[in-house]
């Protein structure tokens, strides 16, 4: 019928935005790691780079963060939720006209670009303002996250790009290119789904510049970076399933509890290899929408109180660890984009989502036995000459651990003893 015609249409249609913008987000890290190679100004990270006192991969991860900063500006500035709702309307009307990022997508679908750097003048002024104290004469408010932190981008902080490097980024990022077609990316409604895709193809990419010839290129590793990081990404249905059985048996129970909206709140949501952060906002939008019915008492409860219950339950609920720092700062990047409200800072969730690596968890009596030898049995990507020797190693480690253990218990069986002979 044609009800499954449109139905499948939308389906293969969101496909293609998918793939588009993960194509988007490839050239706009290219762009932008040519631009600051190529810019004269930038002398010191070249330096940096040929010497290796900055290793490449390091450049890539702020480059990356600077999307990051870059995708999450789109998100707040299409859904008007950046600047402070009470600050002064000629402030607010000052930044739109010349500081957002509205203004900087419109001009990368109409010019080129020049080799002036004005425009990241502009952008860097409105970064440093949200990690500072704010700017009253903007209505930016003080986020306070490591997201537009100094220390995010250390070797980027005092280097320049020009308009034409940094216009084809964002326009990269901003339009999606299907045939002889262009959209413009609906950043309004962005959601979990389209970040992991993102996040997914950067897994399989590592960078390769050249700091001399100002080139910088994403390479395909061989899935190198998926595989020492198991890194895949789940789909919608699947957490769908298990938000199901794992999640609305406990949301009922803490419903009916004498106080239902603390009882909501003391649920705690973790997430051991969170990624993206698709199962977390999955996880915390059915909590919000059952503590929203629970504090208007309505089964479906208005847009407005589901916004104001998705923030306190990210604040409260959520956690996730990822072995891969770059999966951390996504995920936090994608719950704010969710907790973001008009104003408010972003540093509650600083110490909610954590790297690490949630495989090496043991129970206290498993950590006195030692790590076993099969351990160290080698997997794909390993080298068996490496392994061995770590094993050897191991063994060796467990072998005087022993040793150690009987030449303390010895004078312990003797003071035993001398304890019982005495009192008999």
């Amino acid at each position: 019928c044609q009800l499954e015609k449109w139905s499948q249409a939308a389906r293969t249609e969101g496909v293609r935005v998918l793939d588009g913008l993960r194509d988007g987000v490839q050239r706009a890290i290219e762009h932008l790691g040519q631009g600051f190679l190529a810019h004269p100004a930038n002398a010191s990270l070249k330096e940096n780079l040929r010497s290796g006192a900055l290793d490449k991969q390091d450049y890539y991860r702020q480059i990356l963060r600077l999307v990051y900063r870059l995708l999450f500006l789109f998100v707040a500035d299409d859904r008007d939720l950046l600047l402070v709702p009470t600050a002064d309307p000629v402030a607010q009307k000052r930044y739109r006209e010349f500081y957002a990022t509205t203004r900087l997508r419109r001009l990368a679908t109409t010019r080129a670009g020049s080799r002036h750097h004005d425009l990241y003048c502009g952008l860097t002024l409105v970064m440093d303002k949200l990690s500072g104290d704010g700017c009253p004469d903007l209505a930016l408010p003080a986020l306070g996250s490591f997201l537009f932190s100094p220390r995010a981008l250390p070797d980027l902080n005092a280097c320049d790009i020009s308009n034409l490097h940094l216009l084809e980024a964002i326009r990269s990022l901003a339009v999606t290119q299907t045939g002889q077609s262009r959209r413009v990316v609906d950043y309004k409604n962005l959601g979990a789904e389209e970040l992991g895709s993102v996040y997914e193809s950067l897994l399989e990419l590592h960078p390769d510049l050249h700091a001399e010839a100002a080139t910088f290129e994403l390479k395909v590793a061989a899935g190198s970076e998926r595989k020492k990081t198991g890194s895949y990404y789940t789909p919608t249905s699947l957490i769908s399933c298990l938000l199901d059985s794992a999640l609305d048996p406990v949301l009922q129970e803490a419903a009916q509890q004498p106080e239902p909206e603390a009882a909501i709140l003391k649920l705690k949501v973790v997430d051991p290899a969170c990624g993206s952060g698709h199962f977390l906002i999955a996880a915390a939008h059915r909590i919000a929408k059952r503590l929203a019915a629970v504090r208007t008492g309505e089964e479906e409860p208005p847009p407005e109180a589901q916004r104001k219950a998705i923030r306190d339950v990210i604040g409260h609920c959520i956690y996730g660890v990822d072995v891969n720092p770059m999966a951390v700062e996504l995920c936090k990047v994608s719950l704010w984009m969710e907790a973001l409200e008009p104003g408010k800072p972003l540093s509650f969730l600083e110490h909610r989502i954590q790297p690490g690596n949630s495989l090496l968890g043991a129970t206290p009596a498993l950590l006195t036995q030692g790590i076993p030898d099969e351990a160290f049995t080698p997997l794909t990507g390993d080298t068996n000459a490496a392994a061995n020797k770590w094993k050897r190693v191991n063994r060796n480690e467990q072998q005087s651990r022993s040793k150690a253990q009987f030449r303390l218990g010895v004078p312990t069986l003797r003071r035993r003893r001398s304890r019982i002979e005495s009192a008999s």
